[in-house]
């Protein structure tokens, strides 16, 4: 049964294939996303969202929009300033993903045992997201939550983090040991250490060996002990600057913020100021060909079969430190996503290679049955198995590759903020005030995009907004000092 069911969907998929029909399963997401992240490089975003919008829009794209378009929109409109909107459409893909945490609690076989990607392509299952990318949601949706003023939001993404992470660790745990029952029953070996050429030691860096999974990330606990600390809560500060810990050991900022965690208060004109600083662009997966011997009805034969490749294209630039009127803040990375890209990859690459293997077995057999009934099918299904043999290369691109935190409490008022961007010096201005204050700061290599939230919280949730337009760096290329003056937003009143 499973083999005519093969034979049957090899026939469907070699239809819409030749027919070169758009929206079919084997979308280049990779090669569409190239255009948006140069757009984002050069501070074009509302370009880059037209674009992104473009792409998916109906005639264009058959299926509904999926998890990636709202995760895609979600961080191009953050870098907009508009966190209304990108938390719109990030509680979009929160909703996807917590359909997919449901049909994990109800029935994981459904989720563990694809039948799809065991006959065509990884690229034709549903596109869930990667464990680092459900994790980065919950910790981005709390960061756009903590700007807006909605701290019982924040409050309940924070929860909803530990709780996707308890959960993703419990499913990768099931489906170990499905996968390790079917490559038994195959007799299928799923040593990756078969796979001559591939590049095995960028997943076994001294980087990747020392993070725990390829989920969790430090920045969110840390975010959490933040919150929890500077809105009067120190017990539950605590163990968010543990957690953290746990996962980025020896990160003086994570250090020092567990032994002050209640101790270092701001005075009645300061504010405890967090610099987000994220860089870069998350890496793009890639489909890397490799000959692995099959048994077919003839016998052996080497096939070429293809499994994913994590590719670094845009270096991540963080500075040193952050200069606030002449005082240098000491910038650390907290999450590396390119680290943790390589280390998920690592842990499935046996089931990757599981699900290759036994699917070119069932494509041989499935073309060997179409040619006895009909060459022109065994045709279709040849072709078809060599165009679909490529690895899923889709992923969160426009997800920053390294999130780092600089930290000071700072006398209100505007403070001039200097730091290097790799390309450049860049310097504008910041208003500090309030009990806290969160500024965001993205560089592109490109471009710089910097945002600020001073929130009230003695009761009072609201936020004002002060924003720099995208500058590009490439305007201090030659090491000139450009000053931005931020358009200020009216500013909420103290309660």
């Amino acid at each position: 049964m499973l083999r005519k069911n093969g034979l049957g969907v090899l026939l469907a998929l070699s239809t819409a294939v030749l027919a070169g029909c758009a929206g079919n399963p084997m979308r280049q997401y990779d090669g569409e996303l190239k255009e948006t992240v140069t757009l984002v490089k050069t501070g074009a975003v509302r370009q880059a969202v037209e674009l992104l919008e473009k792409n998916n829009a109906p005639g264009v794209m058959t299926q509904d929009k999926d998890l990636l378009y709202y995760f895609e929109k979600g961080e191009l409109l953050k870098l907009a300033n508009d966190y209304a909107e990108s938390r719109d459409s990030w509680l979009k893909a929160d909703a996807i993903v917590q359909q997919w945490e449901e049909e994990f609690r109800t029935n994981p076989q459904k989720l563990i045992g694809d039948l799809g990607s065991y006959l065509i392509s990884d690229k034709t299952r549903r596109y869930d997201g990667q464990d680092y990318e459900k994790v980065m949601l919950s910790s981005r949706l709390t960061l756009d939550h903590l700007l807006l003023g909605s701290f019982d939001l924040a409050r309940i993404e924070m929860k909803k983090t530990y709780e996707r992470e308890k959960l993703i660790e419990s499913f990768r745990d099931k489906e170990y040991d499905k996968l390790k029952e079917d490559g038994d029953k195959q007799k299928v070996s799923s040593d990756p250490k078969q796979l001559k050429g591939y590049p095995l030691d960028d997943l076994d860096t001294p980087e990747v060996r020392e993070l725990k999974n390829g989920f969790q990330n430090a920045f969110a606990h840390y975010l959490a002990g933040y919150f929890f600390e500077v809105t009067g809560e120190p017990s539950l500060a605590e163990p968010g600057y543990r957690n953290a810990l746990q996962l980025a050991p020896h990160r003086q900022i994570i250090q020092q913020s567990l032994k002050n965690v209640g101790r270092k208060k701001p005075g009645p004109r300061e504010s405890d100021v967090l610099f987000v600083v994220e860089s870069g662009f998350a890496p793009s997966w890639k489909s890397l060909t490799i000959p692995l011997p099959i048994p077919r009805q003839n016998g052996v034969v080497l096939t070429p079969l293809s499994f994913p490749l994590i590719k670094s294209e845009n270096s991540a630039f963080v500075p040193a430190s952050i200069s606030v009127s002449g005082r240098q803040l000491p910038v650390e990375t907290l999450t590396n996503v390119d680290t943790m890209a390589r280390r998920l990859l690592k842990d499935q690459m046996p089931g990757i290679i599981l699900r290759t293997v036994v699917r070119a077995a069932l494509k041989s057999v499935a073309q060997e049955q179409a040619n006895k009934a009909n060459p022109i099918a065994g045709l279709a299904v040849g072709i078809a198995s060599v165009v679909t043999e490529q690895a899923d290369d889709r992923s969160w691109r426009t997800l920053p590759e390294r999130i780092s935190v600089a930290r000071a409490i700072l006398p209100h008022g505007k403070q001039t903020i200097e730091f290097q961007t790799g390309a450049g010096v860049y310097r504008g201005e910041v208003l500090i005030g309030n009990r806290f204050t969160i500024v965001p700061i993205r560089l592109t290599g490109g471009a710089v995009y910097l945002a600020q939230a001073n929130v009230a919280v003695d009761g009072a949730q609201s936020v004002s907004a002060d924003t720099t337009t995208p500058l590009p760096a490439s305007t201090a290329t030659k090491g000139k000092r450009v000053k931005a003056v931020p358009k200020t937003a009216p500013k909420a009143a103290d309660q």
